[in-house]
């Protein structure tokens, strides 16, 4: 009897999956088709995505625009996908429709990547109703607005996310070296991705003292594990191997190593890169100095505030007393934001020239209209920090710490405002919520398509031009 109800769940499983994949993919192909109608020449970035690829696609790999600052991942992995296909005959298979192509395809593989991260991490929960939830889920994170619409252009961002995303699962899958290969492509897509690597590399090196914990003591709690005691029991392990001689410490070393020696290795490479390159920026190194820009990690805040809010809202009641309960530090911490808001806000050129992007709005009419607006702001941003530590007390310590060094590293150093760059920190983090109820897995879905479908018609809708140039200008993120 459990055979066969097996069985029936897992034929509802690939009817519901299959109807639900493939009303996806038609959705997906239809807007694809739109937006190349109205724009089937390269836009934006992709006038220096385009050409590169174009000079690969015709062996021409000493070529590079200096313009472009990232390596040449996205071109070497297009190329290798379509150069194959160029012997059918009467097709441009390095042209724009087909380098686009290449990350719709993306998308599709992100879905089931982030379907997948998802059971995973729920384990055990394999009935129906859970397994539609992890598929709107998916879906829902799928369709993330920022990462959807750049899924219609030749950008870097989906096959990064794709490449991350699939580092991630490997990881969890104990597929190391595979993980590890799979982060250095990655990084060659996208450099800031080196600090992905590093987090599974760590998250790694936990699971290998959580083994060697487990011989010395008995079974730790998820509780004791999301707490700070933990740091205490890891530091303890790591004495006692170090008091039980050379061999033992011998031995736990060459266990480590194999675990993690393929991140470690990536990790090292890119370093020898960076100083071979004289940084971690390729071309356009003016335009993307490193800084210290403190006020990101507040940006990210109310971006994921926005973008999580029907997670965060059971937060509010919580917030708002510890606030009265802590009235002097939440006011000292206000103040401290002040502060750095005031003195280490960073404005890039491109934010305030290009005038179509979002952002350029959102900055000028929104968050500099009046002097007291960034101000006001902050308690947005402070109530995003706390339902972000408090969403990820469920993940272990190390976890938690390691997940906010990773995005003050991929965040702060940013001197441009762009929304692109939350991409991956927002879904690792929105992957962490594993309890899900249904209206706010529907509210999600319909934010999302709201934000996708607003954006998508501005983008074919809304032309306007530069008294400069003669092409048309579009709106997008």
């Amino acid at each position: 009897m459990a055979a066969k109800r097996t069985a029936t769940n897992s034929k509802m499983h690939i009817l519901i999956g299959g109807i639900v994949s493939f009303a996806f993919v038609c959705v997906s192909y239809c807007i694809f088709s739109l937006i190349y109608a109205v724009q089937p020449t390269p836009y934006l970035d992709e006038a220096f995505h385009v050409p590169q690829a174009n000079n690969y696609c015709k062996g021409l790999f000493k070529e590079w625009d200096q313009k472009i600052t990232t390596l040449p991942g996205l071109y070497l992995l297009s190329v290798g996908i379509l150069k194959p296909l160029s012997w059918i005959p009467g097709g441009d298979f390095c042209g724009v429709y087909a380098l686009r192509f290449i990350n719709l395809m993306a998308c599709f593989v992100n879905i089931f990547l982030l379907f997948a991260l998802q059971r995973k991490l729920k384990q055990n929960k394999k009935d129906i109703v859970t397994f539609c939830s992890d598929l709107l889920s998916a879906i829902n994170l799928g369709t993330f607005p920022i990462l959807y619409f750049f899924t219609f252009l030749y950008y870097t961002d989906t096959v990064s996310t794709t490449l991350v995303l699939l580092m991630y699962l490997l990881h969890l899958e104990n597929c190391h070296v595979m993980a590890a290969a799979t982060g250095a492509v990655s990084v060659l897509v996208r450099q800031t991705n080196i600090i992905w690597v590093a987090f599974f590399g760590l998250l790694t090196a936990e699971q290998v003292f959580k083994k060697e914990i487990m011989q010395t003591r008995r079974r730790i709690s998820s509780n004791m594990e999301s707490s700070i005691r933990y740091l205490q029991i890891l530091l303890d392990t790591v004495m006692h191997i170090w008091r039980s001689g050379n061999s033992a410490c011998l031995h736990f070393m060459f266990n480590l190593l194999r675990e993690v020696y393929s991140y470690v290795g990536v990790c090292i490479c890119f370093v020898i890169f960076v100083i071979v390159n004289g940084g971690i920026v390729v071309g356009d190194k003016e335009a993307h100095t490193a800084v210290i820009n403190l006020p990101q990690l507040l940006y990210f805040s109310m971006f994921t505030t926005f973008f999580s809010f029907p997670y965060f809202i059971k937060y509010i009641y919580p917030f708002v007393k510890c606030v009265f309960r802590y009235k002097r530090k939440f006011l000292f911490c206000f103040l401290i934001l002040c502060v750095i808001v005031y003195f280490n806000t960073h404005v890039h050129p491109y934010l305030l020239a290009d005038n179509r992007h979002y952002t350029f709005y959102l900055w000028r009419r929104v968050y500099v209209r009046h002097f007291t607006v960034k101000y006001i702001l902050l308690p947005v941003s402070m109530y995003g920090i706390f339902c972000i530590f408090h969403t990820l007390k469920q993940t272990t310590i190390i976890f938690q710490l390691g997940y906010l060094v990773c995005v003050f590293l991929c965040l702060v150093p940013q001197k441009l405002l762009e929304f692109r760059y939350y991409i991956l920190p927002f879904l690792l983090f929105r992957l962490q919520i594993v309890s899900k109820q249904w209206w706010q897995l529907a509210f999600e879905f319909a934010v999302f398509s709201f934000l996708n479908a607003a954006t998508i018609s501005l983008f074919v809708t809304r032309e306007f031009y530069w008294d400069d140039r003669s092409e048309v200008q579009r709106f997008l993120w």
